[in-house]
């Protein structure tokens, strides 16, 4: 089994402004993050540590899906407009917290949100992005998925990012690829025995028992768990934020 790891690098998109609600932000030097992952959770609490990490998910789970994008540039667009929405969201939520109470002081949590998606090829090589299974229907999808979408192919992982403090946004799409190796159905009926899947964007978990099936993969790991962390940690310390041995032993 051959492994090529490495740092992923950033897809850097050209600026795009986008106008959030003026509100006012509460004073904290801690990082917010805007998600229900565990997975997100875990990885950015092994940086800022437990008690330098506010969870802040956002209210509406709605977001919109990729059913009619079939390109790159297509999904580029929709994976940023859904990290907009929830950017704009946990920011609001974060305002709210704290009231007037925060009315004139300078210091504003750092905030990062970001959402996961995979991009599979048919035999044809048209392209799907494989959301979360649906909760009704999870087995089912999750085997479709895995005989015509995953097994004995590559697919890619992106994940769109936002780390803002204050009016200073940064957004970047980070790209991993995957490689499964062939799968048998018994392997695969394993597999959803462990109900993993559900929650997962693609259906599976690298991290856990889905390494099993990967040959290969290329960039970020972190990434294709959820959380580019070296680029996430780049942003954050070009907002001012700062690690320290005491926070990484948090």
């Amino acid at each position: 089994m051959k492994y090529e790891s490495g740092r992923g690098e950033p897809l850097l998109l050209p600026p795009v402004i986008f106008r959030i609600d003026d509100v006012t932000m509460p004073v904290s030097d801690s990082v917010v993050l805007g998600s229900r992952s565990p997975q997100r959770r875990e990885l950015l609490e092994s940086i800022v540590g437990v008690h330098g990490l506010q969870i802040v998910p956002p209210l509406s789970s709605a977001e919109a899906n990729f059913h009619d994008v079939r390109d790159d540039a297509g999904f580029e667009r929709r994976l940023l407009e859904i990290v907009r929405d929830k950017y704009a969201d946990v920011r609001r939520q974060v305002a709210t917290s704290e009231g007037s109470s925060a009315a004139g002081n300078v210091h504003v949590p750092f905030i990062v949100v970001a959402d996961t998606i995979v991009i599979a090829k048919d035999d044809q090589q048209h392209k799907r992005v494989l959301g979360q299974p649906e909760p009704d229907k999870w087995q089912s999808e999750v085997r479709h998925w895995m005989r015509h979408w995953l097994a004995g192919r590559t697919h890619e992982v992106w994940t769109g990012v936002i780390v803002a403090r204050g009016n200073d946004v940064r957004e970047f799409i980070v790209k991993s690829s995957v490689t499964f190796c062939d799968v048998s159905d018994a392997m695969i009926e394993w597999y959803v025995s462990t109900n993993e899947s559900v929650g997962k964007a693609g259906g599976y978990a690298i991290q856990a028992n889905a390494a099993a099936f990967v040959s290969q993969f290329t960039g970020s790991l972190t990434n294709i768990i959820g959380l580019p962390l070296m680029e996430v940690i780049d942003a954050l310390q070009a907002l001012g934020w700062q690690l320290s041995a005491r926070d990484a032993k948090e």
